[in-house]
C-alpha cells in the first residue's frame, strides 16, 4: 500500500460510516472498514471506496457483502456509488 492509500484510508476511517450517517446515526463508535466498490472484475487496487461500520460491510444480514449490489440498494434505498459520492462530498467539506 502507498502512502497515498494509507492516508486516504485513515480520511476515510475518520468519517465514520457513510451509511450510519445517512441513517442518521451518528453517535457511533464501531470500527470503520474500508469497502471497495469493484465491477466487473475491476482490481481493487483500482476501485473507489467507502467507509462502512463492521455491521454494513460484511457482518449484518443485510450488509453489503451478505445482500449484494443490487440488494444492498433496493434495501436501503443508496447504491454503493451515490454513498461514494457523499463520501466524496464529506472529504472535500473537511480535508
Amino acid at each position: 500500500m502507498t502512502k497515498a492509500e494509507s492516508d486516504h484510508y485513515a480520511k476515510l476511517a475518520r468519517l465514520g460510516c457513510i451509511l450510519c450517517q445517512q441513517n442518521g446515526i451518528t453517535d457511533t463508535d464501531t470500527p470503520v472498514e474500508i469497502h471497495h466498490i469493484r465491477r466487473h472484475g475491476q482490481p481493487r487496487k483500482t476501485a473507489k471506496t467507502i467507509p462502512l461500520c463492521m455491521w454494513h460491510h460484511r457482518l449484518a444480514n443485510t450488509s453489503v457483502h451478505s445482500l449484494g449490489h443490487r440488494g444492498f440498494q433496493k434495501y436501503w434505498g443508496w447504491s454503493e456509488e451515490d454513498l461514494y459520492e457523499k463520501t466524496e462530498e464529506l472529504l472535500n467539506d473537511n480535508y
